[in-house]
Protein backbone atom coordinates (compact mmCIF):
# COMPACT_ATOMS: atom_id res chain seq x y z
CA UNK A 1 0.00 0.00 0.00
CA UNK A 2 0.66 3.19 -1.01
CA UNK A 3 1.08 6.46 1.49
CA UNK A 4 2.28 9.66 1.55
CA UNK A 5 5.97 10.50 3.69
CA UNK A 6 6.85 13.93 4.15
CA UNK A 7 10.38 14.82 5.62
CA UNK A 8 12.84 17.71 5.27
CA UNK A 9 16.66 16.91 5.09
CA UNK A 10 16.76 18.39 8.65
CA UNK A 11 13.84 16.25 10.13
CA UNK A 12 15.37 13.65 13.14
CA UNK A 13 14.26 11.04 10.77
CA UNK A 14 13.53 8.00 12.46
CA UNK A 15 11.68 9.83 14.70
CA UNK A 16 9.36 11.28 12.31
CA UNK A 17 8.65 8.45 9.99
CA UNK A 18 7.22 6.57 13.04
CA UNK A 19 5.01 10.06 14.03
CA UNK A 20 3.77 9.92 10.22
CA UNK A 21 2.86 6.17 10.54
CA UNK A 22 1.73 6.22 14.11
CA UNK A 23 -0.49 9.34 12.91
CA UNK A 24 -1.78 7.70 9.62
CA UNK A 25 -2.75 4.51 11.74
CA UNK A 26 -4.79 6.58 14.56
CA UNK A 27 -6.90 9.06 12.04
CA UNK A 28 -7.65 5.92 10.65
CA UNK A 29 -5.72 6.52 6.90
CA UNK A 30 -4.35 3.25 7.35
CA UNK A 31 -7.01 0.84 8.43
CA UNK A 32 -6.31 -2.08 10.09
CA UNK A 33 -4.84 -5.20 8.16
CA UNK A 34 -3.44 -2.53 5.85
CA UNK A 35 -0.30 -3.76 4.64
CA UNK A 36 2.69 -1.25 5.36
CA UNK A 37 5.23 -0.42 1.97
CA UNK A 38 8.06 -3.25 2.19
CA UNK A 39 10.61 -1.86 4.31
CA UNK A 40 13.12 -1.80 0.88
CA UNK A 41 10.76 -0.03 -1.40
CA UNK A 42 9.92 2.82 1.48
CA UNK A 43 13.29 3.24 2.27
CA UNK A 44 14.46 4.05 -1.69
CA UNK A 45 11.60 6.48 -1.58
CA UNK A 46 12.35 8.14 1.47
CA UNK A 47 16.17 8.27 0.05
CA UNK A 48 16.95 6.99 3.65
CA UNK A 49 18.84 3.51 5.08
CA UNK A 50 16.95 0.43 5.25
CA UNK A 51 17.76 -0.19 8.65
CA UNK A 52 15.79 3.10 9.54
CA UNK A 53 12.62 1.72 8.37
CA UNK A 54 13.14 -1.24 9.73
CA UNK A 55 14.01 -0.16 13.12
CA UNK A 56 10.76 2.12 13.00
CA UNK A 57 8.26 -0.67 11.95
CA UNK A 58 9.90 -2.13 14.90
CA UNK A 59 8.97 -0.01 17.41
CA UNK A 60 5.18 -0.13 15.46
CA UNK A 61 5.16 -3.71 16.26
CA UNK A 62 6.28 -3.37 19.85
CA UNK A 63 3.56 -0.88 20.60
CA UNK A 64 1.18 -3.23 19.14
CA UNK A 65 0.15 -0.88 16.39
CA UNK A 66 1.52 -3.18 13.57
CA UNK A 67 1.98 -7.12 13.63
CA UNK A 68 4.72 -8.54 11.07
CA UNK A 69 3.89 -11.43 9.64
CA UNK A 70 6.96 -13.76 8.45
CA UNK A 71 7.31 -13.96 4.55
CA UNK A 72 4.38 -11.52 3.62
CA UNK A 73 5.09 -7.70 5.50
CA UNK A 74 3.91 -5.29 8.14
CA UNK A 75 0.40 -5.08 8.57
CA UNK A 76 -1.36 -2.32 10.76
CA UNK A 77 -2.75 -4.49 13.66
CA UNK A 78 -6.30 -5.69 13.89
CA UNK A 79 -7.49 -4.07 16.74
CA UNK A 80 -6.42 -0.26 16.28
CA UNK A 81 -9.45 2.00 15.95
CA UNK A 82 -9.13 5.81 14.99
CA UNK A 83 -8.37 7.88 17.92
CA UNK A 84 -11.37 10.69 17.86
CA UNK A 85 -10.46 14.46 18.24
CA UNK A 86 -10.81 15.79 21.86
CA UNK A 87 -14.40 16.57 22.81
CA UNK A 88 -14.98 20.02 21.88
CA UNK A 89 -11.59 20.40 19.81
CA UNK A 90 -13.13 22.18 16.16
CA UNK A 91 -11.05 21.88 13.20
CA UNK A 92 -10.83 25.15 11.03
CA UNK A 93 -8.28 26.64 9.33
CA UNK A 94 -8.03 29.29 11.70
CA UNK A 95 -8.32 29.68 15.75
CA UNK A 96 -11.81 30.59 15.43
CA UNK A 97 -14.78 31.15 12.50
CA UNK A 98 -14.69 34.44 11.55
CA UNK A 99 -18.10 34.73 10.55
CA UNK A 100 -20.74 31.95 10.34
CA UNK A 101 -23.06 31.37 7.13
CA UNK A 102 -27.16 31.21 7.95
CA UNK A 103 -28.23 27.75 8.06
CA UNK A 104 -31.24 26.74 5.92
CA UNK A 105 -33.33 23.53 6.64
CA UNK A 106 -33.19 20.80 4.49
CA UNK A 107 -35.22 17.27 4.31
CA UNK A 108 -33.86 14.57 2.40
CA UNK A 109 -36.04 12.26 1.53
CA UNK A 110 -36.08 8.92 4.43
CA UNK A 111 -34.68 5.85 3.12
CA UNK A 112 -37.62 3.47 1.87
CA UNK A 113 -39.82 6.68 0.79
CA UNK A 114 -42.30 5.65 -2.08
CA UNK A 115 -44.35 8.67 -2.44
CA UNK A 116 -42.33 11.93 -2.51
CA UNK A 117 -44.45 15.15 -1.88
CA UNK A 118 -41.22 17.62 -1.32
CA UNK A 119 -42.19 20.90 -2.99
CA UNK A 120 -40.40 22.68 -5.66
CA UNK A 121 -39.27 19.52 -7.79
CA UNK A 122 -40.19 19.03 -11.64
CA UNK A 123 -40.55 15.26 -12.82
CA UNK A 124 -37.34 14.05 -14.22
CA UNK A 125 -38.90 11.87 -16.33
CA UNK A 126 -40.32 15.01 -18.17
CA UNK A 127 -36.73 16.29 -18.93
CA UNK A 128 -36.67 16.85 -23.11
CA UNK A 129 -33.91 14.14 -23.00
CA UNK A 130 -33.98 13.72 -26.95
CA UNK A 131 -34.37 17.48 -27.58
CA UNK A 132 -31.61 18.55 -24.40
CA UNK A 133 -29.11 15.69 -26.48
CA UNK A 134 -29.83 17.36 -29.92
CA UNK A 135 -28.67 20.78 -28.51
CA UNK A 136 -26.02 19.44 -26.80
CA UNK A 137 -24.53 17.74 -29.77
CA UNK A 138 -25.23 21.45 -31.19
CA UNK A 139 -23.39 23.43 -28.95
CA UNK A 140 -20.17 21.04 -29.37
CA UNK A 141 -19.56 21.93 -33.11
CA UNK A 142 -17.99 24.85 -32.44
CA UNK A 143 -14.98 25.68 -30.45
CA UNK A 144 -15.77 26.89 -26.81
CA UNK A 145 -13.97 30.51 -26.26
CA UNK A 146 -11.43 31.19 -24.30
CA UNK A 147 -13.66 32.58 -21.06
CA UNK A 148 -16.64 34.31 -23.61
CA UNK A 149 -18.50 36.80 -22.56
CA UNK A 150 -19.07 37.93 -18.64
CA UNK A 151 -22.36 38.78 -18.36
CA UNK A 152 -23.26 35.27 -20.52
CA UNK A 153 -23.09 33.88 -23.37
CA UNK A 154 -24.95 36.40 -26.15
CA UNK A 155 -27.36 33.81 -27.98
CA UNK A 156 -28.51 32.60 -24.60
CA UNK A 157 -29.08 36.06 -23.21
CA UNK A 158 -30.97 36.97 -26.89
CA UNK A 159 -32.86 34.00 -26.77
CA UNK A 160 -34.06 34.53 -23.00
CA UNK A 161 -35.18 38.14 -24.38
CA UNK A 162 -37.40 36.66 -27.06
CA UNK A 163 -38.46 34.36 -24.48
CA UNK A 164 -39.91 36.42 -21.72
CA UNK A 165 -40.75 39.06 -24.16
CA UNK A 166 -43.99 36.52 -25.68
CA UNK A 167 -44.07 34.45 -22.57
CA UNK A 168 -44.48 37.37 -19.91
CA UNK A 169 -44.35 40.21 -21.87
CA UNK A 170 -41.67 41.68 -20.60
CA UNK A 171 -39.74 43.54 -23.33
CA UNK A 172 -35.80 44.47 -22.93
CA UNK A 173 -32.55 44.08 -24.43
CA UNK A 174 -30.26 41.21 -24.26
CA UNK A 175 -27.61 43.74 -22.78
CA UNK A 176 -29.96 44.06 -19.78
CA UNK A 177 -29.75 40.27 -18.59
CA UNK A 178 -27.26 38.42 -16.84
CA UNK A 179 -26.69 35.05 -16.56
CA UNK A 180 -26.54 33.74 -12.76
CA UNK A 181 -26.27 29.87 -11.40
CA UNK A 182 -29.55 29.80 -10.61
CA UNK A 183 -31.74 32.41 -8.55
CA UNK A 184 -29.71 31.58 -5.79
CA UNK A 185 -26.85 33.57 -6.63
CA UNK A 186 -28.78 35.98 -8.31
CA UNK A 187 -30.25 37.02 -4.91
CA UNK A 188 -27.14 36.52 -3.47
CA UNK A 189 -25.85 38.81 -6.03
CA UNK A 190 -28.20 41.54 -5.53
CA UNK A 191 -27.71 41.26 -1.51
CA UNK A 192 -24.07 42.16 -1.75
CA UNK A 193 -24.47 45.05 -4.51
CA UNK A 194 -28.29 46.08 -3.23
CA UNK A 195 -27.57 46.29 0.60
CA UNK A 196 -25.15 47.64 3.19
CA UNK A 197 -24.52 46.35 6.59
CA UNK A 198 -27.29 47.29 8.24
CA UNK A 199 -29.98 47.77 5.56
CA UNK A 200 -33.57 46.73 6.27
CA UNK A 201 -34.65 44.19 3.53
CA UNK A 202 -37.98 42.98 3.36
CA UNK A 203 -39.48 39.74 2.56
CA UNK A 204 -42.77 37.71 2.49
CA UNK A 205 -43.62 35.90 5.63
CA UNK A 206 -44.25 33.09 4.85
CA UNK A 207 -41.28 33.16 2.29
CA UNK A 208 -38.28 31.50 0.58
CA UNK A 209 -36.01 30.99 3.40
CA UNK A 210 -32.78 30.80 1.80
CA UNK A 211 -33.17 34.56 0.53
CA UNK A 212 -33.83 35.97 4.06
CA UNK A 213 -30.47 34.11 5.00
CA UNK A 214 -28.69 35.62 2.32
CA UNK A 215 -29.56 38.86 3.08
CA UNK A 216 -28.39 38.46 6.93
CA UNK A 217 -25.52 36.89 5.35
CA UNK A 218 -25.11 40.51 3.60
CA UNK A 219 -25.15 41.69 7.39
CA UNK A 220 -29.13 43.00 6.28
CA UNK A 221 -31.24 43.81 9.26
CA UNK A 222 -34.95 41.17 8.10
CA UNK A 223 -38.16 42.96 7.92
CA UNK A 224 -40.60 40.05 7.74
CA UNK A 225 -43.99 41.04 6.53
CA UNK A 226 -47.28 38.64 6.51
CA UNK A 227 -49.00 37.42 3.53
CA UNK A 228 -52.75 37.15 2.99
CA UNK A 229 -54.80 35.85 0.28
CA UNK A 230 -54.40 39.48 -1.37
CA UNK A 231 -50.33 38.85 -0.95
CA UNK A 232 -47.77 40.49 0.85
CA UNK A 233 -49.32 43.20 3.38
CA UNK A 234 -47.07 46.66 1.45
CA UNK A 235 -48.86 49.00 4.63
CA UNK A 236 -46.81 46.02 6.86
CA UNK A 237 -43.56 46.92 5.25
CA UNK A 238 -40.40 49.06 7.20
CA UNK A 239 -40.66 52.86 5.97
CA UNK A 240 -36.93 52.22 5.97
CA UNK A 241 -36.54 49.08 3.96
CA UNK A 242 -33.90 49.37 1.42
CA UNK A 243 -34.76 46.35 -0.55
CA UNK A 244 -37.90 44.28 -0.86
CA UNK A 245 -38.08 40.64 -1.90
CA UNK A 246 -41.56 39.56 -3.26
CA UNK A 247 -42.86 36.54 -5.79
CA UNK A 248 -45.98 38.46 -6.63
CA UNK A 249 -47.01 35.91 -9.82
CA UNK A 250 -47.24 32.79 -7.36
CA UNK A 251 -46.56 33.43 -3.77
CA UNK A 252 -43.72 31.81 -2.56
CA UNK A 253 -44.96 29.01 -0.65
CA UNK A 254 -48.79 30.26 -0.44
CA UNK A 255 -49.40 30.27 -4.30
CA UNK A 256 -51.31 33.64 -3.40
CA UNK A 257 -51.39 36.14 -6.68
CA UNK A 258 -50.09 39.48 -5.64
CA UNK A 259 -53.28 42.16 -6.44
CA UNK A 260 -52.82 44.98 -8.92
CA UNK A 261 -53.80 47.39 -6.30
CA UNK A 262 -50.68 46.53 -3.55
CA UNK A 263 -48.32 45.85 -7.30
CA UNK A 264 -49.23 49.56 -7.96
CA UNK A 265 -48.96 50.07 -3.93
CA UNK A 266 -45.43 48.26 -3.35
CA UNK A 267 -43.88 50.10 -6.62
CA UNK A 268 -45.11 53.82 -4.98
CA UNK A 269 -43.58 52.59 -1.73
CA UNK A 270 -39.81 52.08 -3.72
CA UNK A 271 -39.69 55.39 -5.82
CA UNK A 272 -41.15 57.43 -2.49
CA UNK A 273 -37.76 55.40 -0.59
CA UNK A 274 -35.51 54.47 -2.72
CA UNK A 275 -35.82 51.35 -2.13
CA UNK A 276 -35.16 48.14 -5.09
CA UNK A 277 -37.77 45.49 -5.60
CA UNK A 278 -36.61 41.95 -6.17
CA UNK A 279 -39.56 40.21 -8.45
CA UNK A 280 -38.68 36.29 -8.34
CA UNK A 281 -41.00 35.17 -11.35
CA UNK A 282 -39.91 31.63 -10.24
CA UNK A 283 -42.42 29.27 -11.83
CA UNK A 284 -44.94 31.40 -13.94
CA UNK A 285 -44.73 29.61 -16.86
CA UNK A 286 -46.35 26.57 -15.14
CA UNK A 287 -49.73 27.75 -15.01
CA UNK A 288 -53.25 25.71 -15.60
CA UNK A 289 -56.00 28.17 -14.90
CA UNK A 290 -56.10 31.81 -15.21
CA UNK A 291 -53.89 34.34 -16.75
CA UNK A 292 -51.32 35.70 -14.61
CA UNK A 293 -51.25 39.83 -13.83
CA UNK A 294 -48.33 41.59 -15.50
CA UNK A 295 -45.31 41.65 -13.97
CA UNK A 296 -44.19 44.25 -12.15
CA UNK A 297 -41.16 44.93 -14.44
CA UNK A 298 -43.94 46.32 -16.72
CA UNK A 299 -45.68 48.60 -14.07
CA UNK A 300 -42.71 50.13 -13.11
CA UNK A 301 -41.62 53.27 -15.35
CA UNK A 302 -39.23 54.17 -12.89
CA UNK A 303 -36.97 50.97 -12.99
CA UNK A 304 -37.26 50.23 -9.62
CA UNK A 305 -37.58 46.35 -10.37
CA UNK A 306 -34.96 44.03 -11.09
CA UNK A 307 -36.36 40.58 -12.42
CA UNK A 308 -35.46 36.80 -11.82
CA UNK A 309 -36.18 34.01 -13.75
CA UNK A 310 -34.85 30.56 -12.98
CA UNK A 311 -35.62 27.13 -15.20
CA UNK A 312 -34.82 25.15 -12.17
CA UNK A 313 -38.79 24.49 -12.03
CA UNK A 314 -39.27 23.85 -15.45
CA UNK A 315 -36.35 21.84 -16.42
CA UNK A 316 -34.23 20.62 -13.65
CA UNK A 317 -32.16 22.31 -10.90
CA UNK A 318 -29.46 20.84 -11.68
CA UNK A 319 -28.97 22.75 -14.82
CA UNK A 320 -28.35 25.79 -12.52
CA UNK A 321 -29.14 28.74 -14.66
CA UNK A 322 -31.15 31.38 -13.94
CA UNK A 323 -30.98 35.45 -15.23
CA UNK A 324 -31.12 38.35 -13.67
CA UNK A 325 -33.39 41.63 -15.65
CA UNK A 326 -32.59 45.44 -14.65
CA UNK A 327 -31.24 48.26 -15.81
CA UNK A 328 -27.87 48.84 -17.52
CA UNK A 329 -26.22 50.28 -14.77
CA UNK A 330 -27.54 47.15 -12.71
CA UNK A 331 -26.30 44.70 -14.76
CA UNK A 332 -22.89 46.14 -15.08
CA UNK A 333 -22.30 46.26 -11.22
CA UNK A 334 -23.83 43.13 -11.00
CA UNK A 335 -21.50 41.09 -13.21
CA UNK A 336 -18.55 42.98 -11.91
CA UNK A 337 -19.52 41.14 -8.42
CA UNK A 338 -20.20 37.67 -10.44
CA UNK A 339 -16.61 37.90 -12.10
CA UNK A 340 -15.17 37.94 -8.06
CA UNK A 341 -17.13 34.65 -7.55
CA UNK A 342 -16.76 32.57 -10.98
CA UNK A 343 -15.79 34.86 -13.50
CA UNK A 344 -18.96 33.66 -15.96
CA UNK A 345 -21.41 30.37 -16.31
CA UNK A 346 -20.56 27.57 -18.11
CA UNK A 347 -20.55 27.83 -21.43
CA UNK A 348 -21.81 24.38 -22.77
CA UNK A 349 -24.62 24.50 -20.72
CA UNK A 350 -25.64 27.87 -21.86
CA UNK A 351 -25.32 27.52 -25.74
CA UNK A 352 -27.15 24.20 -25.28
CA UNK A 353 -30.02 25.76 -23.27
CA UNK A 354 -29.99 28.96 -26.35
CA UNK A 355 -30.24 25.93 -28.89
CA UNK A 356 -32.94 24.63 -26.67
CA UNK A 357 -35.37 27.91 -26.38
CA UNK A 358 -34.19 28.75 -30.22
CA UNK A 359 -35.52 25.77 -31.67
CA UNK A 360 -38.75 26.12 -29.91
CA UNK A 361 -38.13 23.09 -27.93
CA UNK A 362 -38.15 24.34 -24.79
CA UNK A 363 -41.85 25.52 -25.65
CA UNK A 364 -42.94 22.39 -26.43
CA UNK A 365 -41.50 20.70 -23.17
CA UNK A 366 -43.41 23.34 -21.37
CA UNK A 367 -46.62 22.76 -23.18
CA UNK A 368 -46.18 18.62 -22.05
CA UNK A 369 -45.24 19.56 -18.71
CA UNK A 370 -48.65 21.24 -18.14
CA UNK A 371 -50.61 18.86 -19.95
CA UNK A 372 -48.74 16.35 -17.30
CA UNK A 373 -48.88 18.63 -14.29
CA UNK A 374 -52.34 20.13 -14.77
CA UNK A 375 -54.43 16.93 -13.91
CA UNK A 376 -52.53 16.45 -10.47
CA UNK A 377 -52.83 20.18 -9.44
CA UNK A 378 -56.32 19.62 -9.56
CA UNK A 379 -56.49 16.83 -7.80
CA UNK A 380 -54.57 18.67 -4.85
CA UNK A 381 -56.42 21.51 -4.99
CA UNK A 382 -59.57 19.55 -5.17
CA UNK A 383 -58.70 18.17 -1.92
CA UNK A 384 -57.35 21.27 0.02
CA UNK A 385 -60.65 22.75 -1.24
CA UNK A 386 -62.89 19.62 0.85
CA UNK A 387 -60.07 19.76 3.26
CA UNK A 388 -61.22 23.43 4.48
CA UNK A 389 -65.28 22.72 3.76
CA UNK A 390 -65.08 19.64 6.00
CA UNK A 391 -62.77 22.12 8.88
CA UNK A 392 -60.09 19.45 8.42
CA UNK A 393 -57.33 22.33 7.86
CA UNK A 394 -57.52 26.02 9.26
CA UNK A 395 -57.32 27.66 5.42
CA UNK A 396 -56.24 26.20 1.60
CA UNK A 397 -54.28 28.75 -0.08
CA UNK A 398 -55.60 29.47 -3.88
CA UNK A 399 -53.13 28.97 -6.39
CA UNK A 400 -53.40 28.23 -9.98
CA UNK A 401 -49.53 27.50 -10.90
CA UNK A 402 -46.48 26.42 -10.01
CA UNK A 403 -45.79 22.93 -7.99
CA UNK A 404 -46.94 22.81 -4.70
CA UNK A 405 -50.29 24.07 -3.08
CA UNK A 406 -50.14 25.32 0.71
CA UNK A 407 -52.05 24.58 3.39
CA UNK A 408 -52.73 26.65 6.73
CA UNK A 409 -53.14 24.34 9.57
CA UNK A 410 -54.97 24.37 13.23
CA UNK A 411 -53.13 26.62 15.80
CA UNK A 412 -52.58 22.61 17.61
CA UNK A 413 -51.57 20.87 14.35
CA UNK A 414 -47.45 20.01 14.20
CA UNK A 415 -46.35 19.67 10.78
CA UNK A 416 -43.45 17.37 12.24
CA UNK A 417 -45.76 15.11 14.05
CA UNK A 418 -47.60 15.12 11.02
CA UNK A 419 -44.76 14.86 8.60
CA UNK A 420 -43.46 11.65 10.89
CA UNK A 421 -46.76 10.05 10.43
CA UNK A 422 -46.71 10.13 6.48
CA UNK A 423 -43.06 9.08 6.77
CA UNK A 424 -43.64 5.56 8.66
CA UNK A 425 -46.47 5.04 5.62
CA UNK A 426 -43.08 5.88 3.32
CA UNK A 427 -44.77 9.33 2.33
CA UNK A 428 -42.18 11.94 2.24
CA UNK A 429 -43.08 15.51 2.88
CA UNK A 430 -41.50 18.68 4.31
CA UNK A 431 -42.62 20.03 7.43
CA UNK A 432 -40.95 23.17 7.31
CA UNK A 433 -40.30 23.50 3.42
CA UNK A 434 -37.82 26.03 3.70
CA UNK A 435 -40.89 28.56 4.38
CA UNK A 436 -40.85 30.59 7.65
CA UNK A 437 -43.26 29.86 9.88
CA UNK A 438 -43.98 32.18 12.24
CA UNK A 439 -47.83 33.13 12.11
CA UNK A 440 -49.46 29.67 11.92
CA UNK A 441 -48.70 26.16 11.00
CA UNK A 442 -48.20 25.26 7.13
CA UNK A 443 -47.89 22.62 5.23
CA UNK A 444 -46.79 22.79 1.36
CA UNK A 445 -48.07 19.58 -0.57
CA UNK A 446 -45.87 19.02 -4.23
CA UNK A 447 -47.18 17.34 -6.63
CA UNK A 448 -44.07 17.78 -9.02
CA UNK A 449 -42.53 14.08 -7.88
CA UNK A 450 -45.80 12.22 -7.52
CA UNK A 451 -48.40 11.02 -10.18
CA UNK A 452 -51.93 11.39 -10.25
CA UNK A 453 -52.47 7.60 -8.31
CA UNK A 454 -49.81 8.44 -5.62
CA UNK A 455 -51.22 11.67 -4.91
CA UNK A 456 -54.57 10.49 -4.10
CA UNK A 457 -53.28 7.71 -1.52
CA UNK A 458 -50.49 10.29 -0.33
CA UNK A 459 -53.61 12.97 0.17
CA UNK A 460 -55.96 10.16 1.83
CA UNK A 461 -52.97 9.54 4.53
CA UNK A 462 -52.62 13.16 5.29
CA UNK A 463 -56.56 13.23 6.04
CA UNK A 464 -55.51 10.31 8.38
CA UNK A 465 -52.75 12.28 10.07
CA UNK A 466 -54.64 15.44 10.46
CA UNK A 467 -57.96 14.00 11.68
CA UNK A 468 -55.94 11.61 14.13
CA UNK A 469 -53.70 14.84 15.63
Amino acid sequence: MNIDIFLAARDRRTRRLFEQLRSAIDSGRLQPDDRLPPTRQLAADLGMARSTVTTVYARLVAEGLAVARTGNGTFVAANTLPIEPPAGQVETVAATVRRSAPRVSSSPPPAGAIIDLRSGRPDPRLFPLVEWRRAVRQSVETVPPDYGHRAGLPELRSAIAHWVARSRGVTVEPDRILITAGTQQAVDLCARVMLRPGDIATVEDPGYEPVGAAFEFAGATLDLVPVDDDGIDIDAIHPRTKLVYVTPSHQSPTGVVLKRNRRIQLLELARNNGAVVLEDDYDTELRYVDRPLEPLWRLDPNRQVIYLGSFSKTLTPSLRIGFVIAPLPDIAELTHARVLIDMQPPHLTQAALAHLISSGDFDRHLRRSRRTYQPRHTIVTNWIRQAETSGLIEHGYHSSAGLHATIRLHQHHDPSRIATQLADRNIVIDPNSHHSQRLRPHLVIGFGLADRQQLQRALHELERALASS
